[in-house]
C-alpha cells in the first residue's frame, strides 16, 4: 500500500532562466574576442547537450559531461563560469555520478563565496539537500535545505525559500515529526498563496493530507487532499498529479474501513487509459492498492492476478521497495487460503530484500508477518522486530531533536533579523537628516585634523631624516673607531662571557642536588636566572653590534662578520655574493633593515632549517637592491605553515622599505627568501 507522492520539479531550472535573461538584457555586439570566448562557451553548452542526450549510453554522457568541466576551467568569467559549474553539477546528480557531483558542486559553492553570489550559495545547498536526500541522509539534507533557505531569504527569493520549507517538510514527514511538517507547510503554504503558485500549493496541500492520514485525522487529510485538487485544476502542465491525489484519497478511505468508497477512488484514477504510458510506475502502485483494497473487503476476485501483475511490472523496473509490497500483499493473501508455506515465502522474500535496500519501515513488516506465520521460529522473529524498532524509535527520535533545533535556529534567525530591520527603519526615519549632518560635519574635522597630522609627521620625519644623515656625517670619523670597540665589546660578551656562562649553567644544571625540596628549588631558580642572565647579555651583545649598521664602513664585511659567527653555532658553510649593489651609495635604513632581515634569517636556520650550506646574494636590477637568503635545509610546508613571528617581522620591515617579500620553501628542499627594495629613498613613506 503506498501513498504517491507528486513529483518535484527541476530545483535549477528557475536559476538558469534568471541567468539567461540577465544575459539577453546585457548583451551586446561581440568583438573578435568576445566571439572567440563565445565559442569557448558554446562548447560547453554543447558538451553539457551531449550530457542530457538519453539516446548516448551512460559512459558517453559521463564523458561529454568531462569534458565540459574541463573547458569551463579556462573559462576568465567567474560568473559564467560559475553558472556553467551550477549545470554541470546538476546533470553530475542526473547521471549518478557521487563523486563528480560533489567535486563540482563544491567547486561552485566556493566561487560563489569569492563571488559573493548569495543566490548561488543557495543554490549550492538546494543541491547538496537533493543529493543526500538520495542517499537517505535526512540529518544531512535537511541541514542543507535550512542553509538554502536562510540564504534565499537573504535575496528575498521568497518562492525558492518556500520551496526549501517544503522540502524540509518533506524530510520531518518522512522521520515521524509531524507536527513539526506541519508548521513548515503551513508557512510554505502562505509565501506560495500570496505569490499565487498554485502548483506549489498543490504539492503542499497534498503533503498536508499525506500527514493527517498517517496521524489519523482522516476527515482533516481528505479535506486537505481536496485543496490539493481545486490548486490542481489552475495548473496548466498537471502530469499524474490528479491520479496521485485520487490514489492519495482512496487511501484514507481505505484506512477509514469504508473500501467501497477508497476502491471508487481507485478506479477513477484507472480511468487514464495513457497513465500506463505516462508513468507505469505509478500504474503499478494503482494495481496493487486496489487489488489490497478489494483483498480488506472480502472480494477475491482477481485480486491475485492483479498482485502478479503488479508485482510483474515493478519486478521488471527493478522497483525494490514496490517489489517487497506486492510480496508482503501475496503473503497476506495466501495466509488468508491457509497456504502458509507460500505466504512463509513471500514474507522472507520480503524480508530478505527490505534488509538489502536497508528499507527499514518494510523490514519490520516481514518481521511481524513472520512472527505470525513461522510458529516455529515466531520468538525470533519478534525479538528482532522489537529490536529494530526500538532502534528506529530512538534514531528518529533524534533526528527530530536535530530538526527542533535547526527550526528553533531558523524561527531566532528571523526573528532577529525581523527586529533589527524594524530598529533600523525607525531610527533612520526619525534621524536621518540629522546624522547625515554631523556626519558630514564630524568627517570634516576629522580629515582636516589627519592632514594636518599627516603634513606634521610628513615634516617631522624629513626634518629627522636630514638631522640623522648630518650626525652621520659629521661623526663618520669618531664613529668608526668607537663602533669598533663595540664590536670588540659585543663579541666578548658572545663569544667569552656568554660561552662560560652557558657552560657554568649547563653544569649546574646536571648537577645531582640532595637536599631538601627548598634547596632543590633554590637551585632550579639559580639556574633559571643563569639563563636569563644569558638572554640579558645575548641581547647586549646584539644591540651593540646591530650599532655596526649605523656606521659608512664596509656593509659585507658587517655580513661576513655576522656569518662566521652563526657558522660557528650552526656548523654550516656559507657563501656572500655581491653582484652590483654598491652600499657606499645605498641608504642606511635599507642596510640597516637588511642586516635585521639577515639576521633573524641565520636565526632561524639554526634553530630549525639543519642546513649544510647558505647563500647571501646581493644585487641591483631596475634601480632596485636585491637580497636573496637560500639554505638547503629540511625546508616546510609554506602552503600549510602559518608565519611565525620571525617571518613577519622580516616582512614588516620590507613593507617599510616600500619593497616586496617572497619566500618559496618545500619540505626537504631547503627554503629561499627573496627581497626587492627600490633604491630611490624619496619614496620611503614609513619610518623604521
Amino acid at each position: 500500500m503506498k501513498t504517491i507522492p507528486a513529483p518535484n520539479r527541476n530545483p535549477f531550472q528557475l536559476y538558469f532562466l534568471v541567468l539567461f535573461a540577465f544575459a539577453i538584457t546585457n548583451c551586446q555586439l561581440p568583438n573578435q574576442d568576445t566571439a572567440a570566448k563565445i565559442v569557448k562557451a558554446d562548447s560547453i553548452s554543447i558538451w553539457i547537450q551531449n550530457a542530457k542526450n538519453k539516446s548516448l549510453n551512460l559512459e558517453n554522457r559521463k564523458q561529454a559531461l568531462y569534458k565540459a568541466y574541463q573547458q569551463n576551467t579556462f573559462q576568465k568569467n567567474d560568473s559564467v563560469k560559475n553558472s556553467n559549474l551550477a549545470k554541470i553539477a546538476y546533470e553530475g546528480y542526473q547521471l549518478k555520478d557521487s563523486v563528480f557531483f560533489l567535486k563540482a558542486n563544491l567547486e561552485a559553492q566556493k566561487l560563489s563565496i569569492k563571488l559573493r553570489d548569495t543566490f548561488g550559495i543557495a543554490d549550492t545547498h538546494w543541491s547538496y539537500g537533493m543529493y543526500y536526500l538520495q542517499k537517505e541522509l535526512n540529518d544531512s539534507a535537511y541541514y542543507h535545505y535550512y542553509e538554502a533557505y536562510k540564504y534565499f531569504q537573504v535575496v528575498k527569493h521568497e518562492f525558492f525559500a518556500g520551496k526549501m520549507l517544503y522540502n524540509m517538510a518533506i524530510i520531518q514527514k518522512d522521520v515521524k515529526d509531524y507536527t513539526g511538517s506541519e508548521v513548515l507547510i503551513f508557512q510554505a503554504i502562505s509565501i506560495f498563496k500570496k505569490l499565487q503558485k498554485h502548483n506549489d500549493l498543490y504539492l503542499c496541500y497534498n503533503l498536508l493530507g499525506t500527514i493527517f492520514n498517517e496521524i489519523q485525522e482522516y476527515n482533516k487529510s481528505i479535506l486537505y487532499h481536496s485543496k490539493a485538487l481545486e490548486n490542481l485544476e489552475k495548473v496548466e502542465q498537471k502530469g499524474t498529479y490528479k491520479e496521485s491525489s485520487l490514489n492519495n484519497l482512496a487511501l484514507v478511505y481505505q484506512k477509514q474501513g469504508d473500501y467501497k468508497k477508497a476502491i471508487e477512488y481507485f478506479n477513477k484514477a484507472l480511468k487514464n487509459k495513457n497513465l500506463k504510458n505516462q508513468d507505469i510506475n505509478h500504474y503499478s502502485t494503482l494495481i496493487d492498492n486496489l487489488a489490497y483494497t478489494k483483498f480488506l473487503r472480502g472480494d477475491t476476485v482477481n485480486v491475485l492476478h492483479d498482485y502478479n501483475k503488479s508485482l510483474n511490472i515493478r519486478d521488471s523496473l527493478n522497483y525494490i521497495s514496490g517489489v517487497i509490497t506486492s510480496k508482503l500483499h501475496l503473503a497476506e493473501f495466501y495466509t488468508k487460503y491457509a497456504d502458509t508455506v507460500r505466504a512463509i515465502f513471500y514474507a522472507e522474500e520480503a524480508h530478505k530484500l527490505a534488509e538489502d535496500v536497508s528499507n527499514n519501515r518494510d523490514v519490520l513488516a516481514s518481521l511481524l508477518l513472520l512472527s505470525k506465520l513461522d510458529i516455529k521460529n515466531a520468538s525470533h522473529y519478534f525479538k528482532n522486530y522489537a529490536a529494530l524498532n526500538e532502534s528506529l524509535l530512538t534514531e528518529e527520535r533524534k533526528i527530530r531533536d536535530k530538526f527542533t533545533r535547526i527550526r528553533f535556529e531558523t524561527d531566532e534567525y528571523i526573528e532577529k533579523t525581523e527586529t533589527l530591520s524594524e530598529q533600523k527603519m525607525m531610527i533612520s526615519l526619525a534621524s536621518v537628516v540629522a546624522v547625515l549632518i554631523l556626519s558630514l560635519l564630524y568627517f570634516l574635522k576629522v580629515q582636516h585634523a589627519k592632514n594636518k597630522e599627516l603634513l606634521f609627521e610628513k615634516e617631522q620625519q624629513k626634518s629627522n631624516e636630514e638631522i640623522y644623515s648630518l650626525m652621520l656625517k659629521q661623526q663618520s670619523s669618531l664613529e668608526e673607531g668607537r663602533l669598533k670597540e663595540r664590536q670588540r665589546i659585543s663579541e666578548d660578551l658572545h663569544d667569552g662571557v656568554l660561552g662560560k656562562i652557558f657552560g657554568t649553567r649547563l653544569a649546574l644544571g646536571f648537577l645531582n642536588i640532595i637536599g631538601d625540596d627548598e634547596t632543590i628549588t633554590k637551585h632550579k631558580l639559580y639556574v633559571d636566572e643563569l639563563q636569563n642572565i644569558e638572554k640579558e647579555i645575548r641581547t647586549i651583545s646584539h644591540e651593540l653590534k646591530n650599532e655596526i649598521l649605523s656606521s659608512q664602513t664596509d656593509f659585507i664585511k658587517i655580513i661576513e662578520n655576522l656569518l662566521n659567527a652563526q657558522s660557528e653555532i650552526g656548523s654550516f658553510n656559507f657563501k656572500i655574493i655581491n653582484n652590483k649593489a654598491a652600499w657606499d651609495t645605498i641608504d642606511n635604513k635599507i642596510k640597516i633593515n637588511f642586516y635585521r632581515i639577515i639576521q633573524e634569517a641565520i636565526q632561524n636556520i639554526n634553530k630549525y632549517a639543519k642546513a649544510k650550506n647558505v647563500k647571501i646574494e646581493f644585487d641591483l636590477i631596475n634601480d632596485s637592491v636585491c637580497l636573496y637568503i637560500e639554505d638547503d635545509g629540511v625546508g616546510f610546508d609554506n602552503k600549510s605553515k602559518s608565519n611565525g613571528i620571525g617571518l613577519k617581522n622580516m616582512k614588516s620591515r620590507v613593507s617599510k622599505l616600500n619593497g616586496n617579500f617572497e619566500i618559496r620553501a618545500a619540505v626537504n628542499k631547503g627554503t629561499k627568501i627573496s627581497i626587492f627594495v627600490p633604491v630611490d629613498t624619496d619614496n620611503y613613506e614609513k619610518s623604521l
